[in-house]
């Protein structure tokens, strides 16, 4: 979305819908309600990549942006693809991930390989690394374009750079001349904290957007240093943190009741726990975006009221406090003082 002075990437919401989450759903036809649902629940950016849904995802929210593209802020990717293998797979998705839901395991291990060409053997046979010069950014923003079926993108992001490798002075000046010329709004980086910080500093002009991790247990924006003009975009905030504080919890329920006379909700509850840290994330990043995932479409207005919702404040502070206070960064209880 554009107000006509430059990219506005927050919305009244402040988040935005990841779509890779949306592919543990076996239908295009599942996948759409969500990100209907989405929009209607006030959501307006997106965030995609060519890699996700083993190359399916850009040309499916391309589907859904038709008519209502002035509602949206689309962010895509360059620098991971997915394989030709992965793209044959794409087309039989439905019924592999029938198969997976019925398999915790295999799910489990195919969305460890869904991380990218480094997460191992299946990985490398899904996606590969396309590279990260001009070239290469050229070639994937036109297939971007094309799947989605729009004439821009609103953020294109080098994805997952690694900060050893020499991106050459002409990255920036290609990223500034596709917004001189309208196929994108912005451009930035997207990643872990460190590696985008790296790759950031060594490009030839700042980039405008800088996307990386930071949840409750991995604070990343402290480390970031992101300058002013900076738009930064989160995401992870729910992933890790969820599991890891409910399992902490759960098996010491003398701590769990503590900490529920403490923060006031019942923190080893799954859907209690991802309101607080949705509302934390806003509160760590209020001028950002905040991105998550969901294949459930019902997640979504909780997911908007708990983010917006003020009267969370003290909670998701008191949360934050006792997760630094008396857990590490691998979610296990800190040796007492």
């Amino acid at each position: 979305m554009s107000d006509g002075n430059g990219p506005r990437l927050a919305s009244a919401t402040g988040l935005g819908l990841g779509c890779a989450e949306l592919f543990r759903l076996p239908s295009a036809r599942a996948r759409l309600r969500v990100l209907d649902a989405a929009l209607d629940a006030g959501i307006d950016h997106f965030d995609v990549a060519p890699m996700y849904g083993l190359g399916a995802a850009e040309r499916e929210l391309g589907a859904l942006v038709r008519g209502r593209r002035e509602r949206m802020t689309i962010a895509t990717k360059y620098g991971i693809e997915p394989t030709a293998l992965a793209r044959a797979l794409a087309r039989v998705q439905g019924p592999a991930r029938r198969a997976l839901g019925a398999r915790p395991a295999w799910r489990s291990r195919a969305r460890t390989s869904a991380l990218g060409p480094d997460a191992g053997a299946v990985g490398r046979l899904l996606y590969a690394t396309s590279g990260y010069g001009v070239a290469a950014a050229r070639a994937s923003l036109e297939r971007s374009l094309r799947a989605l079926g729009a004439d821009h993108v609103d953020v294109l992001l080098l994805h997952d750079p690694p900060p050893d490798r020499a991106l050459g002075d002409d990255v920036a000046g290609f990223m500034e001349d596709a917004r001189a010329r309208g196929l994108i709004r912005t451009w930035g980086v997207a990643g872990e904290v460190r590696p985008v910080a790296a790759v950031a500093a060594a490009l030839a002009a700042r980039p405008p957007v800088l996307q990386v991790r930071d949840d409750v247990l991995h604070p990343g924006l402290e480390l970031l240093g992101a300058a002013d003009g900076q738009v930064t975009i989160t995401f992870g905030s729910l992933g890790t943190a969820i599991g890891r504080v409910v399992s902490h919890l759960r098996a010491r329920p003398a701590d769990r009741e503590r900490w529920r006379g403490i923060v006031g909700v019942d923190c080893g509850d799954p859907e209690a726990l991802a309101a607080l840290l949705l509302r934390h994330a806003r509160l760590r990043n209020p001028s950002g975006v905040t991105l998550f995932g969901t294949s459930r479409a019902e997640r979504l207005e909780p997911a908007v009221a708990a983010a917006t919702s003020a009267s969370l404040d003290a909670a998701a502070r008191a949360l934050a406090g006792l997760v630094g206070a008396e857990l590490d960064a691998a979610g296990e209880r800190r040796a007492p003082a």
